[in-house]
C-alpha cells in the first residue's frame, strides 16, 4: 500500500464561487502512480467546501443561488454580532456542502461519473485557500 500526499493552493477571486479542480486532482493522481485505491480531497477551511457536481457552470451559479435562499446571512446570528466576523452564512453553507470527499481511483484515474467534476466552493472570498489531497492504494506494474 502506497500513500501519496499533495496539496492545491487556490486564490479565489469572488465572494462566492465554484472552481472546478478536477484537472488539478487528476494531475496529482497521475503523479502518485497509484493505479487502484482512493483519493481523499479535504479543505480545513470553515467557510468553504468540496463537492461533486455536474460539470455545468450554470449549475454552479444555481447552487450558490439556492444556498443563499436557504441560508440568508441574518444580522441576528450571534456570530454576526461578535468579534468573529459577519459571515455566519458562509459557515452554515460549508456545513451543508461538506469539507471533503473520497473518490475512487481506478486504472490510475479518478473514477468519476460521466458528467461529474470535483468542485471547490468558496463562500467567503476572496481568500487564499488550501486543499489537502491524499491518494492511497497500490502501484501496479
Amino acid at each position: 500500500m502506497k500513500i501519496f500526499n499533495d496539496s492545491i493552493r487556490l486564490q479565489t477571486t469572488q465572494n462566492v464561487e465554484d472552481i472546478n479542480i478536477t484537472d488539478l486532482l487528476e494531475a496529482i493522481v497521475a503523479e502518485s502512480r497509484i493505479k487502484e485505491g482512493a483519493s481523499h480531497i479535504f479543505t480545513g477551511h470553515t467557510t468553504a467546501g468540496i463537492h461533486l457536481n455536474n460539470a455545468d457552470p450554470g449549475l454552479a451559479k444555481d447552487l450558490h443561488d439556492f444556498l443563499s435562499e436557504l441560508v440568508p446571512n441574518k444580522p441576528s446570528y450571534r456570530h454576526n454580532q461578535g468579534d468573529y466576523g459577519r459571515n455566519a452564512d458562509a459557515h452554515f453553507k460549508s456545513l451543508l456542502i461538506g469539507n471533503g470527499i473520497i473518490v475512487p481511483v481506478t486504472r490510475g484515474r479518478l473514477a468519476l461519473g460521466q458528467w461529474q467534476a470535483v468542485y471547490f466552493s468558496e463562500f467567503d472570498g476572496p481568500r487564499n485557500r488550501l486543499i489537502s489531497v491524499k491518494v492511497q492504494g497500490v502501484v501496479l506494474r
